[in-house]
């Protein structure tokens, strides 16, 4: 754009300075002679002039155009976080977005919600270069680093990879997808948590222990009568 502004105003800074130039040449040239250079001349400023008008449109019409979408792509994720906010905040509406897994814990539900409402924000600062590639790594790395992080990227990684719809979106995603990389690779794996209320090895239950115990006490009974007897039948003989 600035160079745009300076081509037109050395064009119109010769234009200007034209006259002074064709009366220094003078010469011998007759009068209407002389105006039909002068015309030409101007004739052919003009045109230039025209073009470059032209050339200024046209790329005010596409930087207004690149602002209009711009602007468009703002209000549909503000009220696409709008509403994400409400289903944060109300479970009931949560089941608006498709059905809810029974067994999905409602706290990393809510994580999963507010994740997405993160990276999109860091997506749009992205398309409007006001977060430069040197800044998104680090946070994202910082990020994955967390457990709820990397199982966001594990749910929404793919689908956000395959439907980036220009070339910085596919970028932004990428970046995100290395830094996910690196940091399951720098992350020890996390547990299983086991299910609340049970601990790791089973408790056996009164009943079973009583069964096991009579079972014990019948084959000590049995053993000492098979004693008796074999002592009774040695004493015989």
């Amino acid at each position: 754009m600035v160079a745009f502004l300076g081509v037109a105003l050395v064009g119109i800074g010769l234009t200007a300075a034209s006259p002074l130039a064709l009366d220094a040449i003078g010469g011998a040239v007759g009068y209407w002679e002389r105006l039909s250079l002068i015309g030409q001349t101007y004739g052919a400023a003009g045109a230039f002039l025209s073009v470059l008008a032209l050339v200024g449109v046209v790329v005010t019409l596409v930087f207004q155009a690149q602002e209009n979408r711009r602007a468009r792509e703002e209000t549909r994720r503000q009220a696409m976080a709008g509403l994400l906010m409400m289903a944060i905040e109300d479970p009931d509406l949560d089941a608006c977005w498709g059905p809810v897994p029974p067994d999905e814990d409602v706290r990393e539900r809510r994580r999963q919600l507010y994740l997405n409402m993160i990276v999109s924000q860091w997506e749009m600062s992205f398309e409007t270069r006001s977060l430069p590639e040197a800044r998104l790594r680090p946070i994202a790395r910082e990020m994955f680093e967390g457990a709820p992080g990397r199982r966001f990227w594990e749910r929404a990684g793919k689908v956000r990879l395959e439907t980036s719809d220009s070339r910085l979106t596919r970028r932004f995603h990428e970046i995100l997808d290395e830094e996910y990389r690196r940091a399951r690779l720098a992350v020890p794996p996390e547990p299983v948590p086991s299910e609340p209320g049970r601990s790791a090895t089973p408790a056996l239950r009164p009943a079973a222990v009583a069964g096991v115990l009579a079972g014990a006490a019948a084959a000590v009974g049995a053993l000492a009568v098979v004693v008796r007897r074999l002592r009774g039948g040695a004493g015989r003989a």
